[in-house]
């Protein structure tokens, strides 16, 4: 009898130290709830876009340049520059080495041209050291980023730059610079090279436009002069088609008119918002290029799932010439304001806000949200008020029992 009192008494102690020890965790994990570790974020400045992603077809007037000289062909200007009628856009050489030779005049030519430009700096010493300094700078910083950007061309003139202004800089501080021995040395070279005979044949543009060499066989697909004749079913078809053959003889093209197209196909809910003669941007991203800035020229009938849209630019460059069938984004709205996550965002007394931590004191600010997506949002302060949020703000993003001067 006395053994079995025992276990019973043993079991109650038992049951009783498992019930006192889930109680105990429970009364654990809601206390560490309470004081749960609180999250921040700094209001920070920053701008994104509303966009719509399609594919588009450019159309430009377009006019062949032709001519049947063989042989190996050195072009006189880049793609989007500007020529008039009868410029000299390419010259073709019998040979190889004709064309080697040739290109090697012109940069002797481009090195005697710069050479002589640093020896006449003699009078640089009166200029001001800080502002050639930071004109150095500069220069490199634009260096920079022609090469991340990828732009070689570009980071090329650059680098000629940023070498010209730090010679010059050396003869600012009194750095003795004596180029006698180079210049005769690049003139005698020149010299030799222009003694030569060269046959070749010049290719002039037949009128005045914007060069782009060679052809990329979709010239006649959409003609210039249908642009706003044409239907969803002719995009399609362009987005769709394969390259033409490209004649032997087709060296180039000039664009006459300073308006180009981009042509596309857009969900119509997304057009909207959208109206004729309105100024927008649009990105390229395959190309790097960002808000470019283009007008709406057409917007077609909204009776379909997909409607027609066009696009007209004024802009031209190495880049933008090589463009025919490119992935776009149009960016039919711009928003400007306080990045936050939508976990910090709180009602209060019907008002929208934030609870941020300012010193040792928590506090709440109202915000007037702009734009939103499922993570974060863009919101401002729109009379630009105490009671609103305020750039660098520390912005509680996670937490719990959060109140006004709630001490931190």
């Amino acid at each position: 009898m006395k053994n079995l009192n025992s276990k019973r008494v043993i079991s109650i102690v038992l049951i009783f130290s498992v019930i006192a020890f889930f109680s105990s965790y429970i009364i654990y994990q809601i206390v560490a709830s309470g004081n749960a570790k609180m999250e921040t974020e700094f209001a920070l400045k920053e701008t994104v876009y509303e966009a719509i992603d399609t594919q588009c077809f450019v159309v430009r007037d377009e006019k062949f340049i032709n001519n049947d000289a063989k042989g190996t062909t050195v072009s006189f200007v880049t793609n989007g520059e500007r020529v008039a009628a009868g410029d000299t856009v390419s010259v073709v050489f019998d040979s190889i080495e004709d064309a080697s030779s040739f290109l090697q005049i012109q940069e002797l030519k481009k090195e005697i041209e710069h050479y002589e430009y640093v020896s006449g700096q003699a009078n640089v010493q009166t200029l001001n050291i800080d502002s050639l300094t930071k004109k150095i700078n500069s220069e490199l910083t634009d260096y920079l980023k022609s090469v991340d950007g990828g732009d070689y061309k570009k980071a090329i003139d650059k680098s000629e730059l940023f070498r010209d202004s730090v010679i010059g800089k050396q003869i600012a501080t009194g750095t003795q610079l004596d180029f006698d021995d180079k210049l005769e040395s690049l003139k005698k070279d020149l010299d030799d090279l222009q003694s030569e005979n060269y046959s070749y044949t010049e290719i002039k543009a037949g009128e005045a436009g914007y060069f782009i060499s060679g052809s990329d066989g979709y010239e006649n697909l959409i003609k210039y002069s249908d642009v706003d004749n044409l239907t969803n079913a002719d995009v399609e078809k362009a987005l769709k088609a394969k390259p033409s053959e490209v004649s032997s003889s087709t060296v180039g093209r000039t664009v006459s008119s300073f308006n180009w197209y981009i042509v596309c196909l857009v969900d119509t809910d997304k057009t909207v918002d959208l109206s004729k003669d309105k100024a927008i941007f649009v990105n390229f991203p395959s190309a790097g290029i960002e808000k470019l800035p283009v007008s709406i020229h057409k917007i077609g009938n909204r009776d379909a799932d997909k409607t027609l849209l066009i696009l007209s630019c004024d802009e031209m460059n190495e880049s933008l010439s090589e463009f025919r069938i490119e992935d776009v984004q149009i960016i039919t709205e711009e928003y400007s304001g306080f990045k936050i996550s939508n976990s910090s965002i709180r009602t209060v007394d019907g008002e929208k806000g934030v609870y941020i931590v300012r010193g040792n004191l928590m506090g709440f600010r109202k915000i007037h949200v702009l734009y939103s997506t499922d993570t974060f949002s863009i919101v401002d302060n729109p009379e630009n008020s105490s009671d609103y949020i305020r750039l660098y703000d520390n912005v509680v993003t996670e937490g719990v029992d959060l109140y006004d001067n709630k001490l931190v």
